[in-house]
């Protein structure tokens, strides 16, 4: 161990084997810029106007889409409150054995069968019905 302490020893430090060139850090910086090739600029393109208003008007339609949906959802939770009700009128007013059993048509038996009979004769349902009856 000692004979490697002695050897640093012996080296002269006042010698120093590297070298740099006169100057070379003081123009260091312009060699380097020198060397480099030319860097083009190109002028920035212009926006175009819907390019800028476009999240604007995302945003608008998002919360368009939002009030309609929340206003369609609240009018058919009303309307199903209404429903509900009707049907409860009408199960009401065929439970109570009333002789108006087509709830809220207000038609007799014998308008009924005369509205039927007229479908059957305007749409020759009557005389299909007479031919497979009568003439087989």
């Amino acid at each position: 161990m000692k004979t490697k302490i002695n050897k640093l020893k012996e080296i002269d430090k006042s010698n120093n084997p590297f070298k740099v060139p006169e100057n070379y850090f003081a123009q260091f910086n312009n060699d380097i810029m020198g060397k480099l090739p030319e860097k083009e600029f190109f002028a920035p393109k212009p926006i175009p106007l819907w390019d800028k208003v476009k999240p604007w008007v995302y945003l608008a339609a998002m919360f368009i889409g939002m009030y309609v949906t929340i206003n369609f959802l609240i009018t058919k939770g009303d309307n199903l409150g209404n429903e509900s009700k009707v049907v409860s009128e009408q199960l009401s007013v065929s439970s109570n054995g009333s002789e108006n059993y087509w709830s809220t048509v207000q038609m007799s038996e014998e308008e009924f069968y005369q509205y039927l009979e007229d479908q059957l004769v305007d749409e020759v349902y009557f005389d299909y019905m007479y031919n497979q009856y009568y003439l087989n």
